[in-house]
């Protein structure tokens, strides 16, 4: 199964300041489904995540 995504605005500004912070700590550029990736790593082992998650969804 693939999923594209395309990001607008702030969200698209939010993903490259994420990318820029990550390539900062790996030490090279992550491909973009490879910080997806990590991100939802994050998202799965930290549930504090998920409340911020629902509280910017109202």
């Amino acid at each position: 199964m693939t999923s594209h995504i395309k990001l607008y605005g702030s969200k698209s500004d939010r993903f490259e300041e994420i990318k820029t912070n990550l390539e900062q700590q790996l030490g090279y550029e992550p491909s973009n489904p490879e910080v997806v990736g990590l991100i939802m790593a994050a998202y799965e082992t930290d549930e504090s995540s998920a409340l911020q998650v629902d509280n910017a969804l109202l």
